[in-house]
């Protein structure tokens, strides 16, 4: 009998102990949430909400937020609703779902548009304070316009993009981590740039990046990465419509004082005809390079020290990043 009662005490300690952790993260949630909703929205991004709470008990942390705003400088995202979702036993594993539709602001250039979609969800997976993945997937978005009316941007069937650990790019001693980047879009459709049924891939590769996602946040980070020798490799980007095609690669880093330098190889076939008025005839030719005997056309555009080169043409001047 008393073996049971110690034991009946022991799992009661263990039940207000497990209870207690969770209504303390709870709380340190909704306080993180007040902070961000009374942030200047310049410095730091401001996101309010029209309600906010936080339920789960007792395995995980469930977040809804209803109407979600948020501002950052001069852009301001608003949503129908946003849920994220992760367990008390894995707290650096979390997975966000946004309700279309989705409303773009932009206070200086006035543009204003809306993103539709069937669903929309986010996850983010650290190991520790690193990041080990993050993705996003969308089903259905459609891109409008919508200063005057809707005025269709660009729709797709799915699109899904991540951002994973690289293992080999680690650097323990260092502090050191490389990430992926990679994005995929099928059966885009873009009025403006006469696609119809394109699919259009991106793969890249960052190196010498902090490996604590916490110094994420800091003015210095470019400098950092700079001073580490970071650098961007643009493993392929490419893109597809039926005959047409173009292809990307390259690679890019920053010098002392921040400005580009580096090399982007670009190949096309089928573009150049398609941009129209979009670019100046004059310029064409510089852009997308010369015409071989099939159509295609290829092109190097070097940068250094910001300046831009088509072949040795100067094209156009990048500002220093820091």
């Amino acid at each position: 009998m008393k073996r049971i009662i110690v034991l009946g005490i022991v799992v009661f300690v263990v039940i207000l102990a497990w209870t207690g952790a969770w209504f303390y993260g709870a709380s340190f949630i909704t306080g993180y949430q007040r902070q961000l909703a009374e942030a200047d929205g310049v410095s730091t991004p401001k996101l309010t909400c029209d309600s906010f709470g936080v339920s789960g008990w007792p395995f995980a942390f469930d977040v809804t937020c209803s109407k979600p705003s948020v501002t950052y400088g001069d852009l301001t995202v608003t949503a129908a609703a946003l849920k994220g979702s992760a367990q008390v036993y894995d707290p650096f594993h979390v997975l966000l779902i946004a309700q279309a539709p989705m409303n773009l602001a932009d206070a200086f250039t006035g543009s204003q548009s809306r993103v539709d979609f069937t669903s929309a969800e986010a996850s983010a997976r650290l190991t520790g304070w690193r990041i080990a993945r993050i993705s996003l997937v969308a089903d259905k978005p459609v891109w409008n316009d919508t200063v005057l009316d809707d005025r269709l941007l660009a729709r797709a069937d799915h699109l899904e993009a991540h951002l994973v650990d690289l293992p080999d790019l680690d650097d323990a001693k260092a502090h050191l981590a490389g990430l992926g980047e990679y994005v995929e879009i099928d059966a885009l459709n873009a009025p403006g740039f006469e696609i119809n049924a394109g699919k259009a891939t991106f793969e890249g590769v960052l190196d010498k990046l902090p490996d604590d996602v916490r110094t994420y946040g800091d003015a210095d980070l470019l400098k950092r990465w700079q001073a580490a020798g970071g650098s961007f490799t643009l493993k392929g980007f490419n893109g597809t419509d039926g005959d047409t095609h173009f292809s990307a690669t390259g690679q890019l880093a920053l010098d002392a004082q921040g400005r580009v330098n580096g090399q982007v190889k670009l190949s096309s076939k089928g573009v150049v005809e398609r941009l129209g008025s979009l670019l100046p005839d004059q310029y064409k030719g510089l852009i997308v390079g010369g015409q071989a005997a099939d159509g295609s056309y290829s092109q190097t555009i070097s940068i250094a020290a910001g300046l831009a080169f088509a072949g040795l043409v100067p094209v156009g001047v990048i500002p220093p990043v820091f």
